[in-house]
């Protein structure tokens, strides 16, 4: 699932939810975060969360940039995204509640 504000230069980014395969020494492979039972695409736990966006350089060019969110901050940041709030407010909300 990908949560995306309006295509406005310097704001929001897009929210994406997603696992980690590892294999294993004994050669299975896991997917992380770990779930019993089937992975519902609702809960905020059964993902792990990451906000991308690009970042301008001073050489002009735009580089991408990834962020981490706790599963408690997803709710808030979906808010943030909808709301088309600028992207440093979003990164400082990140920053100050963990």
């Amino acid at each position: 699932m990908k949560i995306r504000g309006e295509r406005v230069p310097g704001r929001s980014g897009t929210l994406y939810q997603r696992t980690k395969k590892k294999q294993l020494q004994n050669g299975q492979t896991k997917e992380y975060p770990l779930v019993l039972g089937e992975r519902d695409p609702q809960n905020v736990r059964h993902w792990f969360w990451q906000l991308t966006y690009k970042e301008k350089q001073p050489s002009g060019k735009y580089k991408s940039r990834t962020v981490s969110i706790a599963p408690e901050q997803v709710a808030a940041v979906k808010v943030l995204i909808a709301g088309n709030v600028k992207l440093e407010l979003i990164i400082n909300y990140l920053n100050s509640s963990t």
